[in-house]
């Protein structure tokens, strides 16, 4: 990610500055706080992963810098203002001058980390209301995917599981052996496990774990293949 960044040039943005705005360009006045927030959060979610977008600051429509800015309040203002990203968005300021007047170019790639948003994520514990940490987070990106939302609904709960195998399948058949696993948490990537017996945690990918339901038993089944 920081390789694109470094790679442009001033040359490079007061072209882009010039150039006439498209996905990855937008000119902004310094008074024009509104937006600042909503047009980096906006980057960081749309722009191709590492890519820089420029978020120019101090200029006009037309390209023109302001003149007369106090560089060093905006930036500690702008600085502030993306407190409020949440996840945290990866930025980087650059002053640049042209026609001897100075504005700043702000730098934002791709996130691998969005979506992002322009205010903190909340959740409630017991009774409070607290700002969602990186765990509650995924686990709420998770709930919209439709093998972890169902997952999810059975954390702290015991679930039953197939342990599948795929080699000489025509002579042992297609169970290696069965068991009762607690789930302990699951994300978009893995499901988080503990034998009934009280062994440590496991997780294994959610590409290995197929879900269906013990009826018998009234729970929900796993089918957990090999590698």
């Amino acid at each position: 990610m920081g390789n694109f960044v470094a790679n442009l040039s001033d040359t490079d943005l007061i072209s882009r500055l010039t150039n006439f705005e498209d996905h990855f360009v937008e000119r902004k006045t310094s008074g024009d706080h509104s937006d600042w927030l909503k047009t980096v959060v906006a980057f960081a979610n749309s722009t191709p992963i590492g890519y820089p977008a420029v978020l120019f600051i101090g200029v006009r429509d037309d390209g023109n810098p302001e003149g007369n800015i106090n560089l060093d309040s905006l930036q500690k203002t702008f600085a502030q203002r993306m407190t409020l990203a949440y996840p945290p968005i990866y930025f980087r300021t650059k002053v640049l001058s042209l026609a001897g007047k100075q504005f700043l170019a702000v730098l934002v790639p791709g996130s691998s980390a969005r979506p992002h948003f322009a205010g903190l994520s909340y959740v409630r514990k017991g009774s409070t209301t607290i700002v969602a940490s990186d765990d509650h987070f995924e686990e709420l990106i998770a709930t919209r995917q439709s093998k972890p939302r169902e997952l999810l609904k059975w954390v702290g709960r015991i679930v039953s599981a197939d342990f599948m195998r795929t080699e000489a399948a025509e002579i042992m058949g297609p169970v290696s052996h069965s068991a009762e696993l607690l789930v302990v948490a699951c994300n978009i990537f893995f499901v988080t496990y503990r034998y009934q017996s009280g062994s440590g945690a496991e997780s294994v990918p959610l590409r290995r774990v197929e879900i269906s339901f013990d009826n018998p038993r009234n729970r929900l089944k796993l089918e957990i293949y090999p590698t």
